[in-house]
């Protein structure tokens, strides 16, 4: 039975209740836009589906927090539903790890043309276009058990485009084994697309990127069905403050001209790549050289902000350069990992850590009380294998120059 062509479109995690983090000290000339940005974001998917005209709204889950947004949240969200409900626009809305039906404030209505699945079963809905079925829209909130069962979900028997609605993992096999269309996925922030043939397996990610390591551009995913009920998806950006990391590459030859001269040709290069959108860029600086060494030890690093963020942080759009950090070639001697000193078992420890990943560093014994969301970032706790990876690099570089130190004078 073809359907097509029509569009929908497929958005998760917006969490309004949680603005842009993980920076020491936001910029004063950029505070509103770091406390707005989850809603200008979201706003941004509302528009999307009005401009696109698609058939319907997939929402996978993690769209806020009312306990923490207050009022504003579920307003906000009832404002952007009627929107879509004057264009006769239905909103099928799977609630993820934040947003379960029941938190849902009892006092605000939802538009009648929202419609939300519960919790731990599956629940079917078919979307029309003026009176005739368009497809087949299942769905369940996230349960206890936090998994996807794959097994609860089937196809239409009417042949049907069927999508299915849900937040959480699952392994994509597993999902396309059931013979549906198109798995509708949230709770994951950055965009995903683990299979495309013969079904589709998406998550759309965050509308807007919430702190470093969510870099690159977000938005939300308009799916094309075309007459042969087969599914394209696209990707609309929608954010409003993106997170960049960008890397250089110096050697022995890099005096410090010829690394301004290439920081602003890709700043350059980013502005223009990355329009209309205010930017936070955060440099590593890799490769070898005494250039390296000044980045490290001396204040060259901190002189190189300061003259990235006069020149091109205070326009509109902002380009913040939020660090600059220096990262050298780690060819350490194969010997110094076998000798009999305080460096040698420095460095033994280290690689224990590099090769046991699921072993915690424990590195809040070292630090005062809730210090260390501060240090590496809130919510990160070096569960992240990069942060993971970057804290033993410096732990290494550090070892290194104050043990060898040491060592040569003794």
């Amino acid at each position: 039975m073809s359907n097509g062509p029509f569009r929908f479109l497929h958005a998760s995690d917006f969490h309004l209740e949680m603005p842009p983090h993980g920076v020491a000290e936001v910029p004063e000339h950029l505070t509103d836009l770091f406390l707005e940005a989850p809603y200008a974001a979201a706003e941004q998917v509302f528009e999307t589906a009005l401009a696109e005209e698609v058939g319907f709204v997939v929402l996978s889950g993690d769209l806020l927090d009312p306990q923490h947004t207050g009022p504003r949240g579920p307003l906000f969200l009832v404002e952007q539903f009627a929107r879509l409900a004057e264009r006769g626009i239905p909103v099928y809305w799977a609630g993820g790890a934040v947003d379960p039906p029941e938190v849902w404030p009892t006092a605000i209505r939802l538009p009648e043309n929202v419609h939300r699945f519960p919790v731990g079963r599956v629940e079917s809905f078919t979307a029309q276009r003026e009176g005739s079925p368009l497809a087949c829209i299942l769905g369940a909130s996230r349960d206890a058990r936090h998994s996807i069962r794959a097994g609860e979900f089937s196809p239409s028997p009417g042949g049907l485009i069927t999508v299915a609605a849900v937040h959480g993992a699952a392994e994509p096999e597993a999902l396309q084994q059931r013979g549906l269309h198109y798995w509708a996925l949230g709770g994951r922030h950055h965009r995903s697309t683990p299979l495309s043939v013969p079904t589709l397996v998406h998550w759309p990610g965050s509308p807007q990127g919430r702190r470093p390591s969510e870099s690159g551009m977000h938005g939300c995913t308009v799916v094309h069905v075309d007459e042969q009920a087969r599914l394209r998806n696209t990707l609309t950006t929608t954010d409003v403050l993106r997170w960049l990391s960008e890397r250089l590459v110096v050697d022995e030859a890099t005096s410090r001209d010829t690394l301004e001269t290439q920081l602003r040709e890709r700043m350059h290069t980013l502005r223009e790549t990355n329009s209309n959108v205010d930017l936070i860029i955060s440099w590593v600086i890799a490769g070898a050289g005494p250039l390296l060494g000044k980045l490290r030890r001396g204040p060259l690093a901190a002189e190189l902000l300061e003259w990235l963020r006069g020149e091109y942080g205070y326009g509109s759009p902002s380009a913040w350069s939020l660090a600059i950090e220096a990262e050298p070639s780690l060819m350490l001697p194969p010997e110094w990992f076998e000798q009999e000193t305080i460096r040698a078992d420095f460095l033994r420890a280290i690689r224990h850590y590099e090769r046991s990943p699921e072993e915690p560093l424990d590195l809040d014994v070292y630090l005062p009380e809730g210090e260390l969301a501060e240090v590496i970032g809130p919510g990160l706790a070096l569960a992240d294998p990069p942060a993971r990876n970057r804290a033993l690099r410096e732990a290494a570089l550090l070892g290194v120059d104050l043990l060898t130190g040491k060592e040569a004078s003794s």
